[in-house]
């Protein structure tokens, strides 16, 4: 039996959208076997905080995305979070974060480059190097922090789901929570086949998944029928435990789930996402109606928001000649 186990958070953003990606990440962080993750977020604090950033801070902005993404700095309160988990993973201070993206979503990286409206990138406004002049020295409290915590980042995955794939997948399941469900638990499958050790037991935390309450039906049909028991399922929290390829596995849905650590730091990788996948979104649409002199407002893909942009750019929808389908989530 391992002496440690691996924790995994796992997050998404864009599921409520009519418009634009739905993005799920996960993180992995290896501990020691009797470490309560629970308590990872006090343990990390104050070097890692819920906050925006802002031009005195010091902490790295990794938390629940809502809570980051505001103020003045809210783009690049995300930035640097993301910034600081790939220089984690490989120890770079000017990455490409494009270029690091696509190495954590293989799945769907060529797909998404496909799709005209997110194939374009967008110059950079992030100003973050006005706010953190010198990384390493900035990154380099939290960096000893996680030493001192014997918190062992281990790696992330991604996946990103278009409006077109989005589609194929509603009409196969006629459930949108299914499809979060499923993309979900299989990513999670994905981390504990790349990272997980010998034996290692597995600590999973999701937020909820929609309105649903009962996973165990889904958890067994993504880990190829394996049996998991129900400690509890309820409105607030949903949680079971099995075993899978040797690995005794707990893992919960709860209200919330992305005020714990793990699965704060998947809900910021997946909010920068989905957030440069609507700009791209956005510049490709203004291009396209240009000639129309419509001064086309930006969307950020919300129903009714999304109705009001959908609206207008139907005419250069019409032209190019793409469906509604294509660039419109059925649900």
């Amino acid at each position: 039996m391992s002496s440690t186990k691996l924790i995994i958070g796992i997050d998404e953003a864009g599921y409520g959208p009519n418009m634009g990606p739905l993005v799920i990440a996960g993180t992995a962080w290896r501990v020691s076997e009797n470490y309560d993750a629970v308590g990872m977020s006090n343990d990390l604090d104050p070097e890692f905080q819920a906050k925006p950033l802002r031009s005195n801070s010091k902490h790295i902005p990794i938390g629940d995305s809502k809570k980051i993404n505001k103020d003045r700095y809210a783009d690049e309160g995300l930035e640097l979070g993301v910034r600081f988990l790939f220089h984690l993973q490989e120890p770079k201070f000017d990455v490409e974060i494009g270029a690091c993206l696509k190495s954590i979503a293989e799945l769907d990286a060529e797909r998404i480059e496909a799709v005209a409206w997110f194939a374009e990138p967008v110059a950079s406004s992030s100003k973050w190097r006005q706010v953190v002049e010198s990384p390493e020295v900035y990154f380099a409290p939290a960096i000893s922090k996680l030493d001192e915590t014997e918190l062992c980042f281990v790696g992330m995955r991604m996946r990103v789901i278009d409006e077109i794939e989005f589609n194929r997948e509603l009409e196969q399941t006629n459930n949108k929570s299914t499809i979060l469900s499923e993309t979900s638990l299989r990513l999670v499958r994905t981390i504990i086949d790349q990272f997980a050790e010998a034996g290692e037991t597995i600590e999973v935390f999701c937020d909820k998944h929609g309105g649903r309450n009962r996973y165990q039906g889904v958890l067994s049909h993504c880990f190829d029928q394996q049996w998991f028991t129900i400690d509890t399922e309820g409105r607030d929290l949903s949680r079971y435990h099995g075993e899978w390829h040797g690995h005794p596995i707990r893992i919960q849905f709860k209200v919330e789930g992305d005020s714990l650590f793990p699965s704060a730091a998947a809900s910021i990788v997946a909010k920068w996402t989905r957030e440069e996948l609507m700009r791209r979104l956005n510049q490709f649409w203004q291009k396209s109606t240009a000639s129309l002199n419509l001064g086309l407002e930006p969307t950020a893909g919300y129903y009714v928001d999304a109705n009001r942009f959908a609206m207008q750019i139907q005419p250069a929808a019409n032209s190019l000649q793409l469906d509604r389908n294509l660039w419109w989530r059925k649900k």
